[in-house]
């Protein structure tokens, strides 16, 4: 539920999954894309995409069925932040999370680095 003007109003479901889902993201600080002498992107009616999978079992899934060269490769938060990320924004590539039931959910590059990132941790001095 959010608030606006002391209303409530429900979060769309779909909504609600993709906060879950990112949540998940920023705790396990781990995705899973699929390489093989590079890393497999898809196109669809209006962007090139870079599919990824919150565990390996189901990147391996998906590429039995749609990859067969391609093996799960492990994309960690240091990898994906110098590496993955800049050469996704040059070449405007959406990243996508892809879940176990091949659902879809794009995200932004800014938003994969807000998320993906781990949030800065408060010292004492």
């Amino acid at each position: 539920m959010k608030y606006s003007n002391n209303i409530l109003h429900p979060i769309h479901p779909e909504l609600s999954l993709k906060i879950s889902i990112l949540k998940s993201i920023m705790y396990c600080g781990v995705l899973w894309g699929l390489y093989d002498q590079g890393w497999a992107i898809k196109s669809d009616e209006s962007d090139f995409i870079f599919p990824f999978w919150l565990n390996s079992t189901q990147a391996l899934r998906y590429a039995k069925q749609h990859w067969p060269n391609y093996q799960p490769k492990r994309i960690t938060s240091d990898d994906f932040e110098k590496s993955l990320l800049p050469t996704l924004s040059k070449f405007k590539v959406t990243p996508a999370l892809y879940t176990s039931t091949q659902l879809k959910f794009k995200l932004s590059a800014r938003q994969m680095h807000l998320f993906f990132q781990p949030s800065p941790r408060l010292c004492m001095a």
